[in-house]
Order: C-alpha cells, then structure tokens, then sequence
C-alpha cells in the first residue's frame, strides 16, 4: 500500500488557511485583493479573476532566500522535500508578546525521538480573527534553531499556529529567530490551521504544496496532513 492509500482508520486534514479578504496580514500589511477579469453575470463567456498579494500572505513557506541573500528559494527543491514522514505535533501553549524559548520546547518534546517537520501548536490560532493575532503573536528565541537542530536530527522545516517566528512586540529577535532558522536551511511554514488535529493524535504524513514561481523566497501553500 502507498503512502497515498488512506486506511479505513485514517483521515485527512486540511493544515492551512484558505486565503479571503479577511485573511490577517503580519504587521497589519495589505491583504488579499481579488479583481473580476470576466464575469458571465455581466455577459462574458467565462468567470475569471486576477490576484494581487503578498507572497507571505496566509498560510505560506518562507525558504533561506527570504533571510539569506544566496539562500535557496521554494522552486529549488525537489516535490520530494515537500512530504514529510516523521511530522510532530508539539503543544505550547502561548500568550500575547510571549518569547518561546528553549525551555518550552523541551518538556513538549518529551518522547519525541526525531521528526521531519515540527508543527508547534500555541492555541493562538483562536484569536486569528482579532487585531492582537498580528499585532501581539508569541514570538520564537533565535536559540531555538540550534537546539531543534540537534534534538531533531532528521529537522527540515517548523510549521506554527502565529502569523509568524516573529513578533510585531519583537521585530529584532525576530529577524534574528529568521536568520537562524533559515540559516540552517530549516524552511518555516507560519500562519497554520492546527486547531482541527485531534488532541494526543500524532499525524502520519503531511504533504505541502507552494506555488511555484522564480525566485521565491516564500509562497503560500496548500498543507494536508494524514491522521489516525
């Protein structure tokens, strides 16, 4: 059986947003913009769209480039790196303006032998609705990168619940937290949907799709994740 065969017990899931008008921007930036191109109610053949918005908008991958002037872009890697088979799900619950730092990570990861891809759920997603989910995200202590690095030997990418590493309360650490993580070719994937992961269940397989373009330094994607 494939990876790809879902088993009777098993179930997909859907980890990132849909991108929508309501979509939170980090800092308050500018959002999604849809355009009508043709539509049919106005007697066009077909319906078309145009889009115009940040390649860091909603649910996305930053890759090295984004942080790291020679740093790889998201249409450099193989479709292979975009599947991950040793996914953790570790559970951090976060407040407002809170720094993550290694400490947190380290009761969370109880158990955890190795992982591909850490998803660190902080329960903020809640409020993703609120101005305080871009204007007062938990943040994420650049230290991190080397201690996940050596606690993960198999580490390519960390997936959160915030709008992002970083904080609008701690722009600096967060270029630092950026730095690091991208420096170490670690890939971040910010603004998930993980409340929908039931709890104690560890995901199987989760797969990301970015769209690909030239040069990207980051993209938005489509994640699914495989669940018992």
């Amino acid at each position: 059986m494939s990876c790809l065969d879902t088993p009777a017990a098993s179930s997909w899931l859907r980890l990132s947003h849909v991108l929508s008008s309501r979509t939170p921007a980090y800092g308050g930036g500018a959002g999604l913009n849809v355009g009508i191109v043709r539509s049919m109610s106005r007697g066009d053949s077909c319906n078309a769209l145009s889009l115009s918005f940040s390649n860091h908008l909603g649910s996305h991958v930053d890759a090295p480039r984004h942080f790291v002037a020679d740093g790889k872009t998201v249409d450099e890697y193989a479709i292979g790196d975009w599947v991950f088979t040793r996914p953790f799900v570790a559970e951090i619950p976060a407040e407002e303006g809170e720094v993550l730092d290694v400490a947190r990570f380290e009761m969370a990861l109880a158990g955890c032998d190795d992982a591909d891809l850490l998803l660190v759920r902080t329960g903020f997603e809640k409020k993703r609705t609120e101005e305080s989910y871009w204007a007062s995200s938990p943040a994420f202590a650049p230290e991190l990168a080397d201690y996940l690095k050596a606690r993960l030997s198999s580490l390519a990418a960390i997936g959160m619940d915030t709008i992002s590493i970083s904080s609008s309360r701690h722009r600096e650490l967060g270029r630092a937290a950026h730095g690091s993580f991208l420096g170490k070719g670690l890939r971040i994937f910010e603004d998930l949907a993980l409340a929908a992961v039931p709890a104690a269940h560890q995901l199987k397989l989760v797969i990301a799709l970015p769209l690909l373009f030239e040069n990207a330094d980051g993209a938005p994607c489509t994640i699914a994740a495989l669940v018992d």
